[in-house]
């Protein structure tokens, strides 16, 4: 009995000293991971219209803000002449102030006028009728009512003023909205419209895709991986290429699936490629790569995807056809 107890104890030992563990097992591996692009994108016509430029065609690489295409924008630019228009002349009667000026002026007049024919029946009553006192007396008050009206002109011009620029930028932005533009930087891989075709609102023109930067994605064995041991550690990709050829790139994990999975946890990495003298990346998308994650290392800063944000908003000139900013001011001079 006690030998059955020792030999039980002593195999107890032995398992738990061979079970694995984040702290003695090594890297992780995921040998069968998929490379997977980060971004592909169908740009789309913001508004409808014919189709009047297309400037890239596939294979092409474009960078991010680069024009790709411009549907007509003859009548959103003639629309964008009236309101800066508009909006010149509202700022111009906002900055003026005669209206105030005249009132004030109409004011002291009258009120002077009073006055003198106060001081007249000082000076022989009777010189003059009551009735004008009042009345002179009234326009003085008129005229001074007509001042606090004319002051809430003046503000309300100044607002008017601020809603014509803001009409105008919205013009502007109908202009800009007709012209395509790359969200990131990438290689087109589809033209799907062309010249003297009609784009509806929402419909694909270009496709793009992303070859700067890739993700990486597979699975490990969720019992022996806890995603605290995962979560920020750097990690080196290595890709078969043709040939024979093996490429070894490093990155980072991203993303470490909060759900289990058919006993696995996904884990998500992001790596850049390097491209070969032709600009051509030397990793496509759409292959298999083993992905080794560095679990002893120290945890790097957090990387994220950069996200596309929009470039400034530019005007085109609607003479020229040239990009300028446009002269339209949205402040009143009080």
């Amino acid at each position: 009995m006690f030998a059955s107890s020792l030999a039980l104890t002593i195999a107890l030992a032995l398992a738990a000293d061979a079970a694995p563990s984040s702290q003695s097992t090594g890297d992780a591996v995921i040998p069968d991971a998929l490379v997977v692009s980060i971004e592909n994108q169908e740009v789309p016509g913001a508004d409808p219209g014919v189709l009047v430029e297309m400037l890239v065609k596939e294979g092409m690489k474009v960078t991010k803000d680069q024009e790709l295409g411009r549907v007509d924008d003859r009548e959103a630019k003639a629309e964008l002449i009236v309101k800066q228009y508009n909006s010149e002349a509202a700022d111009q009667e906002a900055k003026s102030n005669i209206g105030v000026l005249f009132a004030t002026a109409t004011a002291n007049v009258n009120h002077t006028a009073w006055q003198k024919l106060l001081k007249a029946n000082e000076g022989a009553k009777g010189a003059v009728a009551d009735i004008d006192i009042l009345k002179t007396k009234l326009e003085w008050e008129k005229a001074t009512l007509q001042i606090k009206k004319a002051e809430e002109d003046h503000v309300a011009a100044g607002l008017t003023a601020k809603a014509k620029a803001a009409e105008a930028t919205a013009a502007e932005i109908g202009v800009e909205r007709r012209i395509l533009r790359a969200p990131f930087d990438g290689v087109v891989i589809n033209v799907k419209k062309h010249i003297g075709e009609w784009v509806a609102a929402g419909e694909p023109v270009v496709e793009l895709i992303r070859v700067d930067r890739l993700s990486i994605r597979g699975g490990l064995q969720a019992d022996q991986w806890p995603p605290a041991d995962i979560e920020g550690r750097k990690v080196t990709v290595e890709v078969l290429l043709p040939r024979g050829r093996v490429e070894k790139v490093p990155g980072q994990v991203v993303f470490v699936s909060p759900k289990v999975e058919g006993g696995k946890l996904q884990v998500w990495a992001e790596v850049d490629i390097p491209v070969e003298k032709d600009g051509r990346p030397l990793v496509p998308a759409g292959l298999t790569a083993k992905m080794t994650i560095h679990v002893k290392q120290p945890v790097a800063a957090p990387a994220r995807p950069v996200a596309a944000v929009p470039a400034p908003l530019k005007t085109p000139d609607v003479k020229t056809n040239s990009v300028k900013t446009p002269n339209v001011k949205t402040k009143s001079k009080n």
